[in-house]
C-alpha cells in the first residue's frame, strides 16, 4: 500500500502517464492551433466519463433488486416465510443430500449462490443489465449537460465573459451543481486544461459536443455481449446481499439446530425463528452412543437436561441456562412438542449419511 501511494504521487510516473497528452498541447501551442474541442474532449475522457461510470455502477446495484423484486421471482421474495418454502420444496425436489449439507452448514453461502443465480437469469433476460446501465447514462448526462449549460451563466443569470479565465468559473460552477451525483476530479482537471488557448463560449460548446459523443460510445459499449456475473460481483452495492438481507433478516443461526433467525434487518438485539430443528442437523450427539440428537432444543428448554459444546468449552450447562451461554437468542419452549415435519422428514430420509 505504500508503494503504491508513492507511486500515484510520483512525478516521474505522472509526467510519463500523461506525456501524450502534453505532447499534443505543445504541438497546439507551438502552431498556434485553436485546440478547443480537443481540450473538451480530454475534460470529458479524463474528468466527466470516470465519474459517469461510478454513478453508473453505484446506482446499478439497487436497479438489479428492483427488477428482481418485479421480476419472474417476484413472489419468492414478497415475505421471508415463502422465500424459505421455496428454497425447501426446491431441496425436497433435487434430492440431492449435499445440498441440505450446505443449506445447514453453509446457510448463507448456499442462499446467497441461490439469489445470485435468480440475478443472472433475470439480467440474462433480454439484455437487461445492459438497458439499466443505459437508464442511469441517460440520467446523469441529461443532469451534466443541464448543470453546464446553467454553470456558464453567473448567479445573476448573465452569461460569463468570453474570456479564458471564464472556463475556470465554468467547471467550479459545474462541480457545484453536480455535487450530489458526481465528484469531478480536480487532477485530472488540471491536466486535461493544461494550457488551454480556448476561451469559456467556445469551449462550452465543444463540452456539449463533447457530452453527447461520450453518451454514444457508452451507449455502444453497454450493448457488447458482457460477463453478467464479473459485472455484478464489482458493484459497490452487491444486489445479492441486499436481497438476502431482505428475506433473511441479519443471517444468523440458531446454535442448536441452525435454523436462520428470522427478525428482520441488522438492528435487533434478539434472535429468533418460529419453528427449529432435530438437534442433530446442528450436529449434536448423545456422547454415549454418539448418536445424533433427535429432539428439539424447544423441547429441551424447559428441562434440566444439559448441554455441552465448544461455547461451554466441554463444561455442561442446563438447557433451561441456555442464555448465559448465547445471550442473544430467545428460543420459547415447546411444551406441545411440536416441530417441524419437514425436517424430521429430512432427519429421518438422510439419517445414516448426516451421522457419517
Amino acid at each position: 500500500m505504500h508503494r503504491n501511494v508513492l507511486l500515484s504521487r510520483d512525478p516521474k510516473v505522472q509526467l510519463e502517464k500523461y506525456k501524450p497528452q502534453y505532447l499534443l498541447d505543445f504541438i497546439d501551442l507551438y502552431k498556434k492551433r485553436d485546440h478547443c474541442q480537443r481540450k473538451a474532449d480530454d475534460f470529458v475522457r479524463l474528468c466527466i466519463k470516470p465519474a459517469v461510470e461510478e454513478y453508473i455502477s453505484r446506482h446499478l446495484g439497487t436497479n438489479i433488486v428492483d427488477e428482481v423484486l418485479a421480476g419472474r421471482h417476484s413472489a419468492e421474495y414478497s415475505s421471508r416465510n415463502l422465500f424459505q418454502y421455496n428454497i425447501q420444496k426446491e431441496l425436497l425436489q433435487k434430492e440431492h443430500f449435499q445440498s441440505f449439507v450446505k443449506f445447514i452448514c453453509k446457510y448463507e453461502m448456499y442462499v446467497k449462490h441461490l439469489i445470485f443465480q435468480h440475478i443472472l437469469e433475470e439480467m440474462s433476460e433480454d439484455k437487461a443489465l445492459c438497458k439499466l446501465k443505459g437508464q442511469n447514462l441517460k440520467v446523469i448526462v441529461k443532469k451534466i449537460t443541464d448543470a453546464t449549460e446553467r454553470a456558464s451563466k453567473g448567479e445573476d443569470g448573465v452569461l460569463l465573459p468570453d474570456n479564458k479565465e471564464s472556463i475556470t468559473e465554468l467547471i467550479k460552477n459545474m462541480r457545484r451543481y453536480l455535487t450530489k451525483d458526481i465528484s469531478l476530479s480536480e487532477e485530472a482537471e488540471k491536466t486535461a486544461l493544461f494550457q488551454i488557448q480556448s476561451t469559456c463560449h467556445p469551449f462550452k460548446e465543444s463540452l456539449i459536443k463533447s457530452l453527447s459523443e461520450m453518451n454514444e460510445q457508452l451507449q455502444e459499449e453497454f450493448s457488447k455481449s458482457e460477463n453478467i456475473a464479473e459485472t455484478v460481483n464489482k458493484l459497490p452495492t452487491k444486489p445479492q446481499d441486499e436481497l438476502f438481507n431482505r428475506v433473511f433478516g441479519c443471517g444468523q443461526q440458531c446454535p442448536f439446530c441452525k435454523v436462520p433467525c428470522e427478525a428482520g434487518g441488522k438492528k435487533h438485539e434478539e434472535h429468533h425463528a418460529a419453528v427449529h430443528r432435530p438437534k442433530g442437523l446442528g450436529r449434536y450427539r448423545i456422547i454415549d452412543t454418539q448418536k445424533l440428537v433427535v429432539t428439539m432444543f424447544t423441547t429441551d428448554v424447559h428441562s434440566e437436561r444439559q448441554f455441552s459444546c465448544a461455547d461451554t468449552n466441554g463444561e455442561w450447562h442446563p438447557h433451561k441456562d441456555y442464555r448465559t451461554i448465547y445471550p442473544d437468542w430467545l428460543i420459547p419452549p415447546d411444551y406441545a412438542r411440536e416441530a417441524s415435519d419437514y425436517w424430521k422428514y429430512v432427519l429421518v430420509k438422510y439419517n445414516e449419511r448426516f451421522a457419517q
